[in-house]
């Protein structure tokens, strides 16, 4: 049996842990937050399954413990920001929040941000806004990253490139996060823990053959990770994968070409609003949502699904019933939470 934890209990416990760390309060409570609601969500492998990397940042000295990002270029809704290795978590969101102030007499802002930590769950992000009746894309890449092969190559050249967005509809909006990539970094880090192969050859080997094999990727001859739609239709990925490098790395003036290390993030917010009407667009995303889910299934057990459907009821269920953590969480932060004097949560169930 999975134990459950209140999500308030790990918030707070996770703050301390950080705090502890070095990080300041308001910058832990942040980075807190957001894995939890990751787990909150169901995205297991974003959540805090971090802490451990994260950890290991602050105490290298790679992670910027205090301060905020920086504006460094301002044209009209158009935005710059530089995070000087700031916690991921801390610079979106206070990019966001940025961003939604200038929204009302904008109706599209879009902000680029350079040289941030790892941002973990993209959907933690493009909820907030959505949920406030405000579209929002969101799309992340690291330069110093190299993980996975362009289409009809065998060596590792750039990062998952994640990309999420969020839509308002109802009952709840449409989320949809999502990499570039046939599988991420921490699928298969969880995949070899465990000794299993992964759901589907999402790798390449050394020699460039089809993998499920997590040894291939992270063994002494590594392969790399297939773009989305694996050896037969990765150029689908490797084109999605170009675009975030572009609105990443590229706006940001700052990426592989300079030798940057750190994450580079796209934002984009739009206000229905500004265009056709907030009640013209519910219409139509509730619609589209509801032909989609009326469509009839192909195993009458498994209706359609919207992205999202999962995640809200996965959140509601778990805000009341505790956060059941994966298995393997627990022992893995554990030595973390030891390490720095703060007790883990005691679980509910």
């Amino acid at each position: 049996m999975t134990n459950r934890y209140r999500h308030t209990d790990l918030i707070d416990a996770t703050t301390a842990l950080f705090q502890q760390a070095g990080l300041e309060p308001p910058i832990a409570r942040a980075v807190a937050e957001t894995l939890v609601e990751a787990d909150l969500l169901g995205y297991s492998t974003h959540g805090l399954q971090f802490v451990p990397a994260y950890l290991a940042r602050i105490e290298k000295g790679t992670t910027r413990t205090n301060g905020e990002p920086e504006l460094v270029h301002e044209n009209g809704a158009n935005l710059v920001f530089d995070a000087g290795q700031l916690p991921g978590q801390w610079a979106v969101r206070a990019v966001l929040d940025d961003a939604l102030t200038r929204l009302p007499t904008r109706g599209v802002v879009t902000a680029v941000i350079r040289q941030c930590g790892n941002i973990s769950c993209l959907a933690t992000y493009v909820k907030q806004a959505a949920d406030t009746g405000i579209m929002a894309l969101l799309a992340s890449s690291s330069p110093g990253n190299a993980a996975v092969a362009p289409h009809g190559g065998k060596t590792a050249r750039y990062s998952t490139n994640p990309m999420a967005i969020g839509i308002p509809a109802t009952p709840h909006p449409i989320l949809i996060d999502t990499s570039t990539a046939s599988s991420s970094n921490r699928q298969i880090e969880r995949a070899a823990r465990a000794n299993r192969r992964l759901a589907a050859p999402a790798l390449i080997d050394a020699e460039g053959r089809p993998s499920d094999d997590p040894a291939d990727f992270i063994g002494d001859s590594p392969g790399a990770i297939l773009p989305m739609g694996g050896a037969e239709l990765g150029h689908r990925g490797f084109g999605f994968a170009i675009m975030v490098e572009a609105l990443t790395s590229a706006l940001a003036g700052k990426g592989r070409a300079e030798g940057a290390g750190a994450s580079n993030v796209f934002l984009q917010l739009i206000d229905p609003k500004a265009f056709g009407g907030s009640e013209a667009f519910l219409r139509e995303t509730a619609a589209f949502a509801e032909h989609c889910r009326a469509a009839e299934p192909i195993d009458p057990a498994a209706p359609v699904r919207m992205p999202g459907d999962r995640a809200y009821a996965q959140y509601a269920e778990q805000i009341r019933g505790g956060v059941a953590l994966h298995p393997e969480i627990p022992d893995l932060i554990a030595p973390c939470f030891e390490r720095y004097g703060v007790d883990l949560p005691a679980p509910v169930t």
